[in-house]
């Protein structure tokens, strides 16, 4: 039987992963039929910022689970440091595994930012289970080609170590409200910089996904959701590889600019169309 959550915070459980200790976090009141959605949270975030989001979805008939990324949110580890690509995919690989293995129907996995180029890898990599419906938010898709020519990729996948750099994004462009902005600037646990590994663990995560092309998203069904506008990612690159990855993606577009969905006018919407969403997949 499943632990419950409040109807505000959500249960989080320790999941060892080599050296370091994962935190899975998951809103869940206990009811029978709760379509299950997985959170793959982006570079910055955590599940700590979805603190509105995971009642929201438990109310709307969603249970909501997240795991915080190794050095990220309250899991352990360097603060913004991964050692590669796959050490930070096999721990996703392995969080979905236990939650689609607990679900009582499909599972519906969600990238944000970030976390849509790691949802991206992991289906290239064969490590999302079948029927798994997948959800791509304002999605960091082929980010690391729209900045950088080969031989830049080239010099960040040779660059590793723990050396910090910081990450060039103001608050103010994931949302324009003051009281997200408060809650970021005291964000202990928010990723202000990241580590050369991480850096090139970004480029070979990208190089995952495009370079096996779309043979490991056919039969998948695949949403998007971006903002109108947006400062973080290049919306150009990220649909383009998008099209070229899974041409039958359903978008839906909020008329929003600001990247972080979740902290904008338009999150009640956004909630309504992601839980519906999430449980059209269970009922099937």
């Amino acid at each position: 039987m499943r632990d419950q959550a409040t109807s505000r915070h959500p249960v989080t459980v320790r999941v060892p992963a080599g050296e370091e200790s994962l935190a899975l976090h998951t809103w869940d009141d206990g009811r029978p039929g709760l379509a299950d959605l997985f959170y793959v949270h982006g570079l910055q975030s955590h599940a700590g910022w979805l603190f509105e989001t995971g009642p929201a979805l438990l109310e709307r008939g969603v249970r909501l689970t997240v795991l915080d990324r190794r050095g990220s949110g309250a899991s352990s580890g360097s603060r913004g440091h991964v050692l590669d690509a796959r050490t930070v995919l096999d721990d996703y690989g392995s969080a979905l595994g236990r939650v689609a293995a607990a679900a009582p129907g499909p599972v519906t996995l969600l990238g944000q930012s970030f976390g849509g180029s790691l949802v991206a890898a992991l289906v290239a990599s064969g490590q999302v289970p079948d029927g798994t419906r997948l959800v791509l938010c304002a999605p960091a898709l082929g980010q690391q080609r729209a900045r950088l020519d080969q031989a830049a990729r080239d010099r960040v996948r040779r660059a590793r170590g723990t050396s910090l750099s910081v990450v060039r994004l103001e608050d103010e462009q994931y949302t324009e409200h003051p009281g997200y902005l408060r809650l970021m600037a005291n964000d202990g646990l928010m990723v202000r910089s990241v580590t050369d590994s991480f850096r090139a663990a970004m480029v070979e995560t990208e190089d995952l996904y495009v370079e096996a092309g779309p043979a490991p998203w056919r039969g998948r069904p695949v949403w998007a959701a971006y903002p109108e506008q947006d400062s973080i990612i290049d919306g150009e690159a990220s649909t383009a590889v998008l099209a070229t990855l899974a041409p039958h993606t359903e978008t839906r577009r909020f008329p929003v600019s600001s990247h972080y969905l979740e902290f904008s006018d338009i999150r009640e919407q956004y909630w309504d169309w992601l839980a519906a969403t999430a449980r059209e997949g269970a009922a099937r």
